[in-house]
């Protein structure tokens, strides 16, 4: 009865850890929750969630010290038993391994399912697909990746079938950010916690985090690239200003709104002392944003610019753009134009993206600059924010200010950008970006030359010996019917004397 006992007992301890460890856990992912709520709810900054998670994880401290002190009096209770036991005389133990020994299976439930919905089948996308099915497979779960290819009624019936299927949770990269508030409500009745990815779903509450680039902080780094490639700060004490226009990105997209007003606090004292002048006024976002990030748009928009207000000098000294297609646009309006790249009329161009074209430009001389953002950074970010949250790890938070979709302020993770130029765009073959072929500057086309026309032939003249022209017969020519016999003498001697000659002879006739 002794032995049986302590094998009870034993089992009873074994439960306690089992359930000590569970609570743990569960305690870790409410704190997470906890101020996840308080700052995403009311929009409150870092330091209030920091609070929270202070008090909880001091909590949690005390919680584990009072676990420590029953471990060891347990363990020492145990000790106890265990001498006890051996005094009675049981010094084999076979008989209490045989009582205690019970079979427990501990199985381990499927980790369960991410639902990854993409916006648009393209470059993106293929990053997107290979990056965080990597990453959610690392954190022990299974990725399933579709792609709505652009259609948002399509996006709308994927992200319920996940929902049908009972998802651990959902990685969305929008194609509406507006269209999604009531099947988003219906994921979370269904407890199913939602990511934004890349562009911010709006106006719901029913997201937990997003994952963006910080776009506003690369905005400033474009501003600065500007102020440092143009020497502005020079050309402010030597009294020289410069031009510039804007072409911003889609006004329903929040990271276009922050990329252009990173790069206008960047430039704002430069606009603000006439160091640099923006001829058409257009600076601010609701001016110069291209819905839709249109490229056509954007032509339309900056050809009309330049024929009101740059007809004389043909462009600006500056096109600050948010997409490289923006500033494939204003190349080709400046080459129909008669401009030539490396020509003291061409302007800086600036890009966003670094599409292969746009490192093509750059390498030809077309494009100054454009801003890289690490996909596969962004990716994995986003992947292991759902991971994090899922698995009850605290989730790397960077922003908890700025990004608000209209009904509160989201929680999100962001990543940098890296300036690329003529200097430096062989970093995009060194990390795995594009092979040397993708990024290749096009041939310049050979000028097509006209021929000059062709000389008319010469005839050609046959010589021919004497023996030919002699066997040659020759057509006699008709004879003059005569007049009178002294008509055609005094003719025939006209023509072969002289005038004297004539006389004689008209003297003689008569």
């Amino acid at each position: 009865m002794k032995r049986r006992a302590t094998a009870i007992l034993l089992g009873i301890m074994v439960s306690s850890m089992f359930l000590s460890a569970c609570g743990k856990n569960e305690a870790k992912e409410a704190a997470n929750e906890s101020a996840q709520v308080e700052e995403e709810g009311v929009g409150e900054v870092t330091e209030e969630g920091e609070k929270v998670e202070a008090e909880n994880k001091n909590a949690s401290d005390a919680d584990d010290s009072s676990k420590a002190g029953d471990s060891a009096k347990s363990d020492e209770d145990n000790k106890e038993t265990s001498v006890k036991e051996e005094e009675d005389g049981d010094s084999s133990g076979k008989d209490s391994d045989d009582e205690s020994e019970e079979d427990v299976e501990v199985t381990e439930a499927s980790a369960g399912k991410i639902g990854v919905l993409l916006s648009d089948d393209d470059e993106d996308a293929k990053i997107d697909s290979e990056e965080m099915t990597s990453q959610i497979e690392d954190g022990g779960y299974e990725a399933d990746v579709k792609n709505a290819g652009g259609d948002p009624a399509l996006q709308i019936s994927q992200i319920q079938e996940f929902i049908d299927e009972q998802v651990s949770a959902l990685i969305i990269d929008p194609v509406d950010s507006y269209g999604l508030t009531d099947i988003l409500k219906t994921a979370k009745e269904q407890e199913i916690p939602v990511i934004s990815y890349d562009s911010l779903i709006r106006d719901t509450a029913d997201i937990n985090y997003y994952a963006t680039y910080d776009t506003r902080a690369i905005g400033k780094d474009i501003a600065k690239e500007i102020i440092k490639k143009m020497d502005l700060d020079k050309a402010r004490e030597d009294k020289k200003s410069y031009t510039i226009e804007f072409l911003m990105g889609s006004p329903d997209d929040n990271a276009a709104l922050f990329l252009c007003n990173g790069i206008q606090e960047g430039l704002q004292e430069y606009l603000d002392d006439g160091t640099l002048v923006c001829k058409s006024g257009n600076t601010s976002f609701d001016d110069t944003g291209i819905m839709r990030w249109s490229e056509t748009s954007a032509k339309t928009k900056l050809d009309s610019i330049i024929s009101e207000f740059y007809a004389e000098e043909k462009a600006p000294d500056i096109i600050c753009t948010a997409y490289d297609g923006f500033a494939y646009a204003a190349e080709e309006i400046l080459s129909d134009s008669g401009l030539e790249p490396g020509s003291d009329e061409w302007p800086m161009i600036t890009g966003y993206g670094s599409e292969a074209q746009a490192v093509k430009d750059i390498a030809a001389g077309k494009m100054s600059f454009t801003m890289f953002m690490d996909r596969k950074e962004l990716a994995k970010g986003g992947a292991k924010m759902a991971i994090d949250y899922l698995t009850g790890e605290k989730v790397d938070v960077k922003d908890y200010s700025q990004y608000d979709n209209g009904v509160k302020i989201v929680g999100t993770f962001t990543c940098g950008a890296q300036m690329i130029d003529k200097d430096n765009y062989q970093i995009l073959v060194d990390n795995g970006t594009y092979t040397e072929d993708e990024i290749a500057p096009d041939s310049t086309p050979t000028p097509e030359v006209t021929p000059a026309p062709e000389a008319t032939p010469v005839p050609k003249v046959t010589l021919k010996t004497a023996s030919e022209e002699d066997s040659k017969e020759v057509t006699p020519t008709p004879e003059t019917e005569d007049k009178t016999e002294g008509e055609t003498r005094e003719n025939l001697i006209y023509d072969s004397e002289d005038n004297s000659k004539v006389e004689k002879t008209s003297d003689q006739k008569k």
